[in-house]
């Protein structure tokens, strides 16, 4: 059972932190189960009420500063992700983020700034839709990493943007 006051990862909700453990009101009599009422570091203001029982399924430790040290330093080796061109790509970076899995969430992260900076090479714009996933992703890792290296989360893109930039993103 999670504390109240712990933090932790709800899927493609992202850091979380439970605020109360109780019977939501909206409960019709008789169904009455306890919930986490969480609040999220991702979208400021949103609650989220997750049933405590089956929760575990749903919910993970935040990664641990080492390990999120390590995912940023160690991004030259991080596997990029084999995507289908377009529209195709959807469904599998969709499931990606809603899996919500820190080390495969830099390997999208990854490959979404490789295909996007190809396509500048080339001229071309980044899709709109891969930019939106891009922003997701983004917006996902980076907070959870924040929080683990207790800093803010632009000071970790920009950490990882600058990796990427000693890379060679161009070539595919």
């Amino acid at each position: 059972m999670l504390n109240v006051g712990e933090c932790v990862i709800y899927g493609n909700h992202g850091l979380c932190k439970v605020r109360e453990v109780l019977v939501p009101s909206f409960l019709e009599r008789g169904n009455e189960k306890q919930y986490y009422m969480m609040v999220s570091a991702v979208d400021a203001g949103s609650v989220i009420y997750v049933p405590v029982d089956g929760a575990d399924d749903k919910v993970r430790d935040v990664m641990s500063a080492d390990d999120a040290e390590e995912l940023i330093v160690d991004i030259e080796e991080v596997e990029e992700i084999e995507l289908p061109e377009g529209k195709k790509a959807e469904p599998e970076i969709a499931a990606i983020i809603k899996r919500n899995i820190a080390d495969e969430m830099m390997r999208l992260v990854k490959s979404l700034h490789k295909i996007k900076a190809i396509r500048e090479s080339e001229g071309k714009k980044f899709a709109a839709l891969n930019e939106k996933y891009l922003n997701i992703a983004e917006k996902l890792l980076y907070t959870e990493m924040a929080f683990a290296l207790k800093t803010e989360k632009d000071i970790i893109k920009d950490r990882v943007i600058t990796e990427l930039s000693h890379l060679n993103l161009e070539t595919a």
